[in-house]
């Protein structure tokens, strides 16, 4: 194995979390708020003004990683850059939800080792060759990261985008 490293961002790039948190919202506040809508890091920004910043009570519960499933073709992507170098999730989490994101990981094949698992809110702060994450914020300050697209960011030009998994590894295959 090469000895880079490839640090991941795990929600919506491979646990897909804001379909099961929307499908949660939309239950308990009768709205009927998509992905789609959400052009903004700042959901709250987005949902009924009765719910307001109490939607992010949802992801302090550990139960909704229960529901979630994972990002399309994200699977085959994170083997595929295994043949790359070491993989490491780098993930921010609630003190609710805190170690969930590891157990489902571990679950649903994609990682081994709680060594390859590391919870930061500040990812500048772990050392990596790579990023890949669907917040431009992130992104940003790293001169080798892939912005993973989503509808809260793409109002934002960053140089390297990976649309989505299959596209990332079909232009893989081919070189």
């Amino acid at each position: 194995m090469k000895n880079i490293i490839i640090a991941l961002d795990v929600d919506d790039v491979c646990i897909n979390l804001v379909d099961q948190w929307l499908k949660e919202y939309n239950q308990d506040f009768e709205d009927n708020l998509t992905r789609d809508k959400i052009t903004d890091w700042e959901l709250s920004q987005f949902v009924k003004p009765e719910c307001g910043k109490t939607i992010y009570r949802y992801i302090e519960d550990r139960t909704i990683y229960d529901y979630c499933k994972p990002v399309k073709d994200s699977l085959e992507g994170v083997n595929l850059l295994r043949t790359m170098g070491r993989v490491i999730f780098v993930t921010a989490s609630t003190i609710g939800s805190a170690g969930r994101k590891y157990i489902w990981l571990k679950e649903n094949g994609y990682i081994d080792s709680i060594e390859d698992y590391i919870e930061a809110k500040d990812k500048s702060l772990i050392k990596f060759d790579f990023l890949i994450d669907d917040n431009y914020k992130n992104v940003s300050r790293y001169k080798n990261s892939f912005l993973f697209n989503a509808p809260w960011n793409k109002k934002y030009f960053h140089a390297q985008r990976i649309k989505n998994w299959r596209e990332f590894i079909d232009a893989r295959k081919s070189k």
